[in-house]
């Protein structure tokens, strides 16, 4: 008997189960009227298609958020630039392990409070980096699981 996904497609037949390509994010952005699908709504690249677009007189879109599942096969091709695993590698924060918390702030409301975090393994899938933070706040320590935005270095 052959292994198939949850939506009862051969295993390896189905885009909405397959894992992105390396390098490729599960959640990325991408323009209207544009052919790549970017990590980074940033990305150098996707900024010059904008400029090359306007400088001959093309409409430009801003970029929107999308899931790589729920990208047509054909529509969009992963960026050379953002989608690379290199790049990946260079902007997203390296990991800690989970043995070896890491000092840092942790944002509780509008205030920052001091406390030490240990990275999950890797991005979940809205793309974001979590960490398990332990931090005090008005005398009482508090354990908590906080993005890569609600956390920031100590030194």
């Amino acid at each position: 008997m052959d292994s198939r996904c949850k939506h009862d497609l051969p295993e390896g037949q189905c885009a909405d189960c397959l894992p992105p390509p390396p390098g490729v994010r599960p959640h990325g952005y991408r323009t209207r009227g544009g052919s790549a699908y970017h990590n980074d709504p940033t990305c150098d690249w996707l900024r010059r298609g904008q400029r090359f677009a306007a400088a001959r007189g093309r409409e430009t879109h801003e970029a929107v958020p999308v899931a790589w599942a729920s990208v047509r096969p054909g529509t969009l091709e992963p960026c050379e630039y953002c989608c690379d695993p290199a790049w990946s590698a260079r902007r997203l924060p390296a990991v800690a392990p989970a043995s070896a918390p890491k000092p840092c702030l942790v944002r509780d409301g509008d205030q920052w409070y001091p406390g030490h975090l240990s990275w999950e393994a890797a991005p979940r899938e809205d793309g974001l980096w979590w960490a398990k933070v332990r931090y005090r706040r008005d005398g009482q320590e508090l354990t908590a699981v906080r993005n890569q935005h609600a956390v920031r270095p100590r030194e």
